[in-house]
């Protein structure tokens, strides 16, 4: 099953300007997280770098179906979804490539 990694960052413009609407926000936004994370679903781990970014790892089917996830938490948060490719799949596929670009050069 493809893997992938979700980078995401608090969009500030979105987000509510009181502090009980804040609260409220990151009350919301920590729970949905918690329970992605704890259920048998896509999300496998969800973890901070800072107080506005972090990183989420999912096992999915497509990666239509991590935007999907992701749209849960806009517009309150920007995510870059990249698809990981395990190594023993990238390896010989770059492998491969690189062979190929050097027969090109010789």
């Amino acid at each position: 099953m493809p893997h992938y990694i979700n980078h995401f960052t608090c969009s500030a413009a979105a987000w509510p300007k009181d502090r009980e609407g804040e609260i409220a926000a990151w009350t919301d936004m920590v729970g949905d997280a918690s329970e992605l994370v704890d259920g048998e679903g896509p999300v496998k781990f969800t973890g901070w770098i800072s107080n506005t970014e972090g990183y989420v790892l999912l096992e999915a089917e497509s990666k239509a179906e991590v935007i999907g996830i992701c749209a849960q938490f806009w517009p309150l948060f920007h995510n870059d979804i990249m698809e990981i490719v395990p190594t023993a799949e990238a390896g010989p596929a770059i492998l491969a490539g690189v062979k190929r670009g050097w027969e090109k050069k010789a």
